[in-house]
């Protein structure tokens, strides 16, 4: 059976071309706005959602955010595609829970690189462990691929449950970004920027941790039991 992925684009002509390209590899269904796709998600249950930022009605970022919030739907990688993506707007992309973006215009071929990388890690991660970690107040359940703070759900997308379970298992080291690059993406080439963004957005929802992720500078990052000395 082929995965299953939704594409969510209100040009048609971009979303026909999306939808004939990718259904050689995938099991495709479409929506024209984030409404919509927030509908479909609940009924097709896909593995994959490739969602464009800007779309009438409701656009992609609420749209993640209402996925994200959802027990049923927020471990669903989501790539979002944008024709242009500035700090501001990549930075609250990442903070609700889009695991990476696609710039247009795009290589066909790339998009499906990239979605089926993702997929793969997705898989991954989800079967990686059996085993559970506690440190600190910060639970991580692999069965489950759920991390709690104090007991409490914290939303994560799969990218950052990713980082997350490896700064978990490396407690006290330092994580290079390459390592963080090519374990969670399985990709060698990301910005320092799109790591950066996703570990800001970690430090706010794990806030509650007591204790640190700590970023060494030129080295990566770190892990650790309790939070630094102010």
């Amino acid at each position: 059976m082929k995965p299953k992925l939704l594409i969510v684009e209100d040009e048609i002509h971009i979303r026909d071309i999306l939808k004939e390209y990718l259904s050689d590899y995938f099991e495709v269904e479409t929506a024209d706005n984030g409404k919509s796709a927030v509908g479909v998600v609940a009924t097709f249950k896909p593995d994959l959602i490739l969602m464009d930022m800007n779309m009438p009605e409701m656009d992609g970022i609420a749209a993640c955010k209402i996925i994200r919030e959802q027990e049923f739907t927020r471990h669903i990688p989501i790539l979002m595609l944008t024709a242009a993506i500035g700090g501001l707007e990549r930075m609250t992309a990442f903070d609700i829970g889009v695991d990476d973006y696609i710039s247009k215009p795009f290589e066909l071929e790339e998009i499906k690189v990239r979605l089926l990388s993702k997929l793969k890690r997705s898989h991954q991660i989800q079967n990686a462990m059996s085993d559970k970690i506690n440190i600190g107040n910060l639970h991580l359940d692999h069965k489950k691929m759920e991390v709690t703070v104090d007991g409490k759900g914290i939303e994560l997308s799969p990218v950052e449950y990713g980082i997350v379970k490896l700064l978990m298992n490396s407690v006290g080291n330092v994580v290079s970004r390459e390592k963080i690059m090519h374990s969670v993406w399985e990709d060698d080439n990301k910005s320092n920027r799109l790591i950066d963004a996703h570990m800001t957005a970690l430090r706010k929802k794990l806030a509650d941790f007591d204790g640190d992720f700590q970023t060494v500078y030129g080295a990566g990052y770190r892990l650790k039991k309790e939070k630094a000395e102010p």
